[in-house]
């Protein structure tokens, strides 16, 4: 499941809030693979067991990870550090299993997204949503989000899970709204109201 250039999301064990940051694999083997972080590594310890990130085959799961080894930096070839990492027990999923996205193309839904505003929303979930952005975001990256349906308005802290690339200044981002934001349980309650008054309203579209 994880490979050799796939994304790995890491989060910081000291942090009040969650933070994630970016890691890239390098190599993999069967019970192990190794990483460098996309940019500076938070303080890490050989045993130490991280919680990471990454998608699976259908799904964004999680899992525990131990770093049985560190890799000092090659400062000739201009590399961090490197470290190698043990995956402890089962990938689980990350995603609410009583949760699923709705499509909201059909919606004209927007949302306001860092700096940007109106930008279109693909999908939508009780847990997070998906929008088309011009500017670039790094995964694991955490963006302030709102969004406004039918006079329901909501805004909270969401983090990058997914990024693809559609055409020049057209990217899609997956996010997801991060629990352990002061904010998120009212964020979550009302996007869950919006995500259910789009699905009625698709219901009664496709009745008619």
């Amino acid at each position: 499941m994880i490979k050799v250039g796939c994304d790995i999301l890491f989060q910081e064990p000291t942090c009040d809030v969650r933070r994630l940051r970016r890691s890239v694999v390098i190599e993999a083997s069967g019970d192990e693979f190794s990483i460098q972080f996309a940019a500076e590594p938070f303080e890490v310890e050989a045993d130490q067991e991280l919680l990471m990130y990454f998608d699976g085959n259908r799904e964004f799961m999680q899992q525990i990870g131990r770093v049985k080894e560190i890799i000092p930096p090659d400062e000739e070839q201009g590399m961090g550090p490197a470290f190698v990492i043990e995956p402890v027990g089962d990938a689980i999923s990350a995603e609410s299993r009583e949760t699923y996205r709705v499509s909201t193309i059909s919606a004209s839904l927007e949302a306001h997204v860092g700096e940007q505003d109106g930008l279109q929303v693909q999908d939508l979930s009780a847990t997070g949503l998906a929008v088309i952005a011009s500017e670039d975001y790094q995964m694991g990256q955490t963006i302030g989000v709102a969004i406004e349906h039918d006079g329901e308005k909501c805004h909270g802290v969401a983090a990058v899970q997914s990024i693809r690339e559609l055409g020049p200044g057209r990217i899609r981002y997956g996010l997801r709204a991060i629990e352990e934001d002061s904010e998120t349980a009212e964020f979550l309650e009302i996007l869950q109201r919006i995500s259910l008054a789009v699905q009625r309203e698709q219901l009664q579209r496709s009745g008619s």
